[in-house]
C-alpha cells in the first residue's frame, strides 16, 4: 500500500518551493513515557455526575465509565505503531513558509495526493479542534483507492493547521507573538502557493474546512485572490446574523431538525470554548500534566459531536486515541488555543462564538456548504440564502453524520466534495476548466 500512495508524491512541475519529505516517528522512548503516565493517572471514584446520573445522556460529560475502559484499551489494545505505519504510507512533507503581514516562520505539515493531469483541480482540506489531518485519512485512503496519479482530478494538500499537530511557528514567534485567524490563513495561502496553485499557474486553489478550518477557508477565500472558492462543513453565526435570521426567515421543520444541534451547543455545549479562549493558560498546562486528563477533555468531544446513533460507522474509540496520542506526542494543545483567543474575544449574552477578523460572517465568494445533521455549527439553506445570496452556490443535505464527517463518514464527505469541485472549477476558471465568470 505505502509504495502505490507513495506514486502520488512527485510533486507539480510548477512547485516553487521543494518541500522536505516528512515521516511520522515517535521515539521508543516517548512511547514508555506515554505509557507509564497513563499507568500513574489517577481517576476519581465514582460519583453523582460520573455515574448513574450522566450515563443515559452525558448531560454532565464523559462517564466515569467511559474513561475506565479508555484508559484500559489504551494500555493493552491500542497501538500507535500501527497506526503510524498507516499514516505514514501517505506522502507528507514540511515547507517553510513566512507570512507577509505577520513576518512569522512557519514550519507546515501537510499530507498529500499530487495528480500527474495537467488539469489537475488543486485544494486544500483544513480541520479544527479537538481534530487534525487524520480526520481525512480515511478519504485520502479512498482516493488512492480509485485514481492513479495519471487519472486523480486533483491535487489534494491536507495539513496540519498552524500550530496544530507536526505545524509549528518559530520558538520565538510561539513564545512572543500571538496567532490570529488571519495569519494563520495568510500563512496556508502561502503554503498554496509555494506549491505553485496561484492564479498564473492553475487559476488559483479552492478551500475546504470545518470547525477552525471554516473560519480558515472563510478568510482565504476573503483575503487571498488565488483562493477562488470554498467548501464548509460547518458555519458559526454572529449575534447579528443570528437575531436577525431568527426574526425574519422562519425554518422548514426539516431545517428545525438541522439545527437541533447547535441549538443545544449554544446552550450547554460551549463552555469549553470560553475556558480556551479566556484561560487558555491554566486548561493547556492542566491537561498537559496527564495524558488521561487529555482524553477526558478531546474525548468528551469527540464522543458529543459524533454521529454515532445513526451512522453505520460510530467514531472508534481508536481513532478517538489517535487524536489524542498525535496531540500528545506533537505537544500541541497549548499552541492550538490560539484559535480560541481569536474566535471567542468575549463572552456575549447569545453565546455565539463572535469573530475578531471580518467582515464579521462574511463570505465574499462563491461557496458550497454540506449539512451534517449532527454538527454543533448549521447553516440551514434557508438562512445562507438570506445572508449571502447567490454566493451560496451549492447546498447539500445528509441523514446522517456528524462534526467530523470527513473521519466519520469520508465516502459521503469526498463524494460532496468531487461533486462540489466539479462544479465550482468551470465558474471560477481553476486549472483551465472555463473561464471565470462569476464570484469574483
Amino acid at each position: 500500500m505505502g509504495s502505490v500512495s507513495h506514486s502520488f508524491s512527485t510533486l507539480p512541475s510548477g512547485v516553487k518551493v521543494q518541500p522536505t519529505p516528512f515521516h511520522i516517528s515517535v521515539s521508543d522512548s516517548d512511547l514508555s513515557q506515554l505509557r507509564s503516565l497513563i499507568q500513574q493517572a489517577v481517576i476519581p471514584p465514582e460519583q453523582f455526575y460520573n455515574k448513574h446520573a450522566n450515563a443515559a445522556t452525558g448531560k454532565f460529560g464523559i462517564t466515569r465509565d467511559w474513561l475506565v475502559t479508555a484508559r484500559d484499551h489504551w494500555l493493552n489494545k491500542y497501538d500507535w505503531r500501527a497506526q503510524e505505519s498507516f499514516i505514514n504510507s501517505f506522502p507528507q512533507f514540511q515547507q517553510t513558509v513566512v507570512g507577509p503581514s505577520s513576518g512569522q516562520t512557519f514550519s507546515l505539515h501537510f499530507a498529500a495526493l499530487f495528480s500527474r493531469r495537467p488539469d489537475a483541480i488543486p485544494v486544500i482540506l483544513m480541520h479544527g479542534w479537538p481534530g487534525s489531518f487524520l480526520e481525512f485519512i480515511p478519504m485520502l485512503d479512498l482516493l488512492r483507492e480509485r485514481y492513479t496519479p495519471e487519472t486523480l482530478p486533483y491535487h489534494v494538500i491536507v495539513p496540519s493547521i498552524p500550530d496544530y499537530g507536526f505545524s509549528t511557528r518559530l520558538p520565538s514567534d510561539c513564545a512572543l507573538a500571538e496567532l490570529t485567524t488571519d495569519f494563520a490563513a495568510e500563512a496556508m495561502n502561502e503554503l498554496m502557493l509555494s506549491l505553485g496553485f496561484d492564479e498564473s499557474s492553475t487559476g488559483g486553489y479552492v478551500a475546504q474546512g470545518g470547525d477552525v478550518g471554516y473560519a480558515l477557508a472563510r478568510a482565504m477565500a476573503n483575503n487571498h485572490a488565488a483562493c477562488r472558492a470554498s467548501h464548509l462543513n460547518m458555519f458559526m453565526f454572529t449575534p447579528d446574523q443570528w437575531a436577525a435570521c431568527q426574526t425574519t426567515e422562519p425554518l422548514s421543520e426539516r431545517e428545525e431538525r438541522l439545527m437541533s444541534g447547535t441549538r443545544a451547543w449554544m446552550k450547554q455545549g460551549s463552555a469549553y470554548a470560553y475556558e480556551h479562549g479566556t484561560r487558555p493558560s491554566t486548561i493547556a498546562l492542566t491537561l498537559g500534566t496527564n495524558p488521561v486528563a487529555m482524553l477526558a477533555w478531546m474525548g468528551e468531544k469527540f464522543v458529543e459531536w459524533s454521529d454515532n446513533v445513526y451512522s453505520a460507522t460510530p467514531l472508534t474509540l481508536d481513532q478517538i486515541l489517535d487524536g489524542v496520542s498525535l496531540y500528545w506526542f506533537s505537544g500541541c494543545f497549548g499552541r492550538t488555543m490560539w484559535s480560541y483567543r481569536a474566535l471567542v474575544p468575549e463572552i456575549g449574552a447569545t453565546a455565539v462564538v463572535q469573530e475578531k477578523e471580518g467582515p464579521a460572517g462574511s463570505v465574499q465568494k462563491p461557496f458550497g456548504y454540506s449539512a451534517f445533521p449532527v454538527e454543533i455549527g448549521m447553516l440551514p439553506r434557508t438562512w445562507g440564502k438570506k445572508l449571502f445570496g447567490d454566493r451560496l452556490v451549492w447546498y447539500r443535505e445528509h441523514e446522517v453524520g456528524g462534526h467530523f464527517a470527513a473521519l466519520q463518514q469520508p465516502r459521503e464527505f469526498l463524494e460532496d466534495l468531487e461533486s462540489y469541485l466539479a462544479f465550482i472549477a468551470p465558474m471560477v476558471g481553476i486549472a483551465g476548466h472555463g473561464n471565470a465568470k462569476k464570484g469574483n
